[in-house]
């Protein structure tokens, strides 16, 4: 089943990417403490330190077991301090963590080079994996498992679309280094055993489509795929039916296809180039509630607090706000601004809260029906949840949502439709 295809455009001037591009990367590399989330997409993960070991950049300080074991790295040197000290993920909930006090001497593990030209393509599968490399556009999955398929890979499809409002950390990474994330989707290419590599990106972009063409002209194996200016046009599925013309129910490799985020690409450059796991990240921090809203070049386990305060603070003005973790769309609203960095978070966006005393009920426009992608009737799940059957629940198919977050965006009473449907969802899936 294809997704609609009009989708909802999202003017530039309501998606506030503007306020993050015009400042330079800032460089947040040295905090004196990281925190590394004992917990990996929802996984608990098992500590490989304990109190009082000296640890180097790189180590693999924890690993997440189970069916696509990844390990953890050290993103800083220095000493373990604790290795359950709560702190705040971008889940919404507290987690343990491994907590390491910085030295400031950055020593790095050893590492030994790789002829990179002559790489198998298990032994890029091998590097990546060992790299702790994971999907850096928020789903925080396993990379080097889309490329163990047994599916033919005809399209190695790199996701430049960042169709959600405020987020441009991959706008500037393929900004400012274009030539490390085409190398790494060709690396990417080379593992998924395809000769053929899709960029797809908003057509809207058009002085980085002018620089990508360019860069791309004497590659034959690369090629550019424009989509429309439309949210939620960065979804997998969306992207995967309109570059290849197929559909698929499970995973992408059924239309013979991998998908990764322009991050994920920098990052396996870095790792089979420089046996650089994944240990910082860039991520953008912005909305009204920032002082000077920008990209930031993080280690993974950093407080987001001290990155706010780094940067400037927030705005003088600001009341009441929301302190999401990830984008408006899907992320998730946290309590406390002493967040974590982990490898799934994307972005913070900070947002004066626009405090409504009388909420309407539904008014029974539609709205939240016509835009969903996958075809559900948000409300009508919204009520279904409140009656709590979950026979009428499982009829309404809430599984298969794929939480945009179109329908709350949409909705004129501002009803949280996204949180009752995703709830309507764990429902199902517990049932079965």
């Amino acid at each position: 089943m294809f997704i609609k295809s009009k989708g909802t455009h999202i003017p530039e001037h309501k998606g506030h990417k503007e306020l993050s591009t015009s400042a330079p990367v800032f460089e947040y590399l040295a905090p004196e403490y990281v925190y590394i989330p004992l917990v990996e997409a929802n996984t608990p993960c098992e500590a490989l330190v304990k109190v009082g070991d000296k640890v180097k950049v790189g180590q693999v300080v924890a690993t997440k077991k189970g069916r696509f074991p990844i390990n953890l790295h050290a993103s800083v040197s220095g000493e373990v301090v604790s290795v359950n000290q709560k702190m705040w993920h971008c889940s919404g909930r507290l987690v343990p963590t491994i907590q390491i006090k910085n030295d400031f001497q950055e020593t790095k593990i050893e590492t030994k080079h790789n002829d990179v030209g002559s790489l198998t393509r298990e032994e890029i599968i091998a590097i990546v994996k060992d790299a702790g490399i994971v999907g850096l556009g928020g789903a925080s999955f396993p990379a080097y498992a889309k490329y163990e398929t047994d599916c033919q890979i005809d399209y190695v499809i790199l996701n430049a679309a960042e169709c959600e409002p405020y987020l441009t950390a991959d706008y500037t990474l393929l900004t400012h280094h274009l030539d490390a994330v085409l190398r790494g989707l060709k690396y990417i290419m080379r593992a998924a055993d395809c000769n053929r590599g899709v960029i797809a990106i908003k057509a809207n972009k058009k002085a980085l489509i002018e620089k990508i063409k360019l860069a791309i002209a004497e590659e034959e194996s690369l090629s550019l795929f424009l989509l429309k200016d439309v949210y939620p046009a960065g979804w997998e599925k969306y992207i995967v039916q309109r570059v290849t013309n197929r559909d698929y129910k499970g995973l992408p490799s059924e239309a013979c296809a991998v998908v990764n985020n322009v991050g994920t690409a920098h990052a396996i450059a870095r790792a089979v180039e420089e046996n650089q796991p994944l240990v910082d990240k860039i991520l953008t921090v912005t909305g009204e509630g920032i002082r000077h809203p920008q990209n930031v070049h993080v280690k993974i386990g950093t407080n987001m607090r001290e990155v706010v305060q780094a940067i400037g603070g927030y705005a003088s003005d600001l009341g009441e706000a929301y302190f999401v973790a990830g984008g408006p769309m899907t992320g998730k609203a946290v309590a406390f601004d002493t967040l974590i960095v982990n490898r799934a978070l994307t972005s913070v966006v900070v947002m004066p809260k626009d405090i409504r005393e009388i909420n309407p009920e539904c008014m029974g426009c539609g709205k939240c029906g016509e835009v969903c992608p996958v075809f559900l009737s948000p409300i009508v799940i919204k009520e279904a949840l409140q009656d709590n059957e979950i026979s009428s629940i499982a009829e309404l198919r809430p599984e298969l949502c794929m939480e945009c977050g179109l329908c709350s965006y949409i909705c004129p009473s501002r009803i949280e439709l996204t949180d009752s449907v995703v709830r309507a969802k764990n429902k199902v899936l517990a049932a079965r």
